[in-house]
């Protein structure tokens, strides 16, 4: 699983070097991959079709996000997302196999949502000023916590990517004169790979459980990174 999220993260980061084009064909490819395992890493009910609610949110986002003319920001997720939330309700109350687990398969179709969308903030990122500096020195500080994730037990789950998230951001930071920046780049890579070491250290996912524990860090990492852009920078 780190392995996954490292090579994700990576990823990210050298298609954000190729251009804009290259980075929204990496985000795109993960958002995907997300769609196809959640469900069945939750075994939640209703798989199919909450996947392609998820699904369909999370392209309605990326073309908002990819033909905005305004400033770059988080707005367009936040407000298809709101809207989105009631699609997910309805397609549970239409479901003909009684409505078991109503309640897990709505959660698992509004994270699913969420997470998927949040894959275009990468996008945001890269357009702000110095958004290419930026979305590096993330996704490189996503490597490092990813890696860190190997850290043993549930103290190490939580503080080794911190640690690695951090000192990588920082010294990427340096790298492009802003040490500040870097290191809260590097905290906002560590805080959804140390929550997903947590959870490995806890709970046992079913299935495909241990690839979308990989990929979701990686997608959250964005919009914690513009955050700490708007913060810091």
């Amino acid at each position: 699983m780190p392995v996954v999220g490292a090579v994700c993260a990576g990823a990210v980061a050298g298609a954000a070097l190729a251009g804009e084009a290259w980075l929204w064909a990496v985000v795109i490819a993960l958002q995907l991959a997300l769609v196809v395992t959640w469900h069945r890493s939750l075994d939640a009910p209703s798989a199919a079709s909450g996947a392609v609610v998820g699904a369909g949110l999370a392209a309605i986002v990326d073309v908002i996000v990819a033909t905005t003319g305004q400033e770059p920001g988080l707005g367009p997720i936040a407000v298809v997302l709101g809207a989105g939330y009631l699609v997910a309700v309805v397609q549970q109350l239409v479901r003909r196999d009684g409505r078991e687990r109503l309640v897990d398969g709505i959660a698992a179709t509004v994270s699913l949502a969420t997470v998927a969308s949040l894959g275009a903030a990468w996008v945001v990122i890269w357009q702000v000023t110095g958004g290419e500096d930026n979305v590096v020195v993330l996704a490189g500080a996503t490597c490092a916590a990813a890696v860190g994730r190997l850290a043993p037990g549930t103290n190490g789950a939580a503080l080794g990517p911190l640690a690695a998230g951090v000192v990588a951001g920082a010294l990427l930071g340096a790298s492009v004169d802003d040490v500040g920046l870097g290191a809260a780049l590097g905290l906002a890579a560590a805080v959804p790979a140390g929550l997903a070491a947590v959870m490995q250290a806890q709970v046992r996912g079913a299935g495909l459980g241990w690839f979308a524990g990989a990929v979701w860090p990686v997608l959250v990492a964005a919009p914690l990174g513009y955050i700490a852009v708007r913060v810091v920078g």
